[in-house]
């Protein structure tokens, strides 16, 4: 980056339950756009999602403070993390958590909202398409609980995802899922049941939490 990595925009105070978190996000999301825009034009998957504080991590991290009470010394992997809101949720909580994300960029926002609410989270790069033959490495040491949040607007990623959850996700576990009632979340949650999972649907207000078990 050219720049300074973390130049905050705003802060907000998110409570959750008993819990106010403090998340900061980047101050400019149309120069990012632009940014991702100039090095290719084609490139998806460098659009900055990552810059946003989503309803649905907001919903995913109400859903973990239901579940509080199995979250300390309890490790979780994110999927797509962002700036962070459920993972720092669940280490507040008492989770050992391993937050994951594809864009280059979102470690540095991450572990600046990390650090913003005193709490050590792990960050990993993770490329879903490399948890189908088992390569990255947190595929050695799966998990009880994996989450994630809006991980649905492109149906191509689909496959790679449910590949990732299942690489990632210990036999027994959990995979906890909010989504804002995108199109493609029929499909994830058919793909998942076709794969071995059982699913309920939980909503939310606007969000639906999907919880997977097998």
């Amino acid at each position: 980056m050219q720049n300074d990595p973390v130049t905050p925009q705003g802060r907000q105070h998110v409570t959750i339950g008993e819990q106010v978190l403090t998340i900061e996000t980047p101050p400019d999301l149309d120069a990012l756009l632009d940014r991702a825009a100039a090095v290719d034009p084609q490139a998806v998957d460098a659009i900055p999602y990552y810059a946003i504080l989503w309803p649905a991590a907001h919903g995913l991290a109400c859903d973990l403070w239901e579940q509080r009470e199995r979250l300390p010394r309890l490790h979780v992997i994110e999927l797509g993390c962002g700036l962070g809101l459920p993972s720092i949720l669940a280490a507040r909580l008492g989770a050992t958590v391993t937050a994951t994300d594809f864009h280059p960029d979102t470690g540095d926002w991450l572990q600046h909202n990390a650090a913003l609410n005193h709490v050590r989270i792990e960050y990993q790069v993770l490329d879903w398409n490399d948890c189908l033959d088992r390569s990255h490495p947190l595929c050695e040491q799966p998990v009880p609980l994996v989450i994630g949040s809006d991980l649905l607007y492109e149906r191509r990623h689909i496959p790679a995802l449910v590949g990732a959850i299942d690489a990632l996700c210990a036999p027994g576990g959990q995979a906890v899922i909010a989504d804002p009632g995108r199109d493609h979340l029929p499909l994830f949650a058919a793909a998942m049941q076709a794969t071995g999972w059982h699913a309920t649907l939980h909503p939310a207000d606007d969000i639906y939490v999907c919880r997977f078990e097998r």
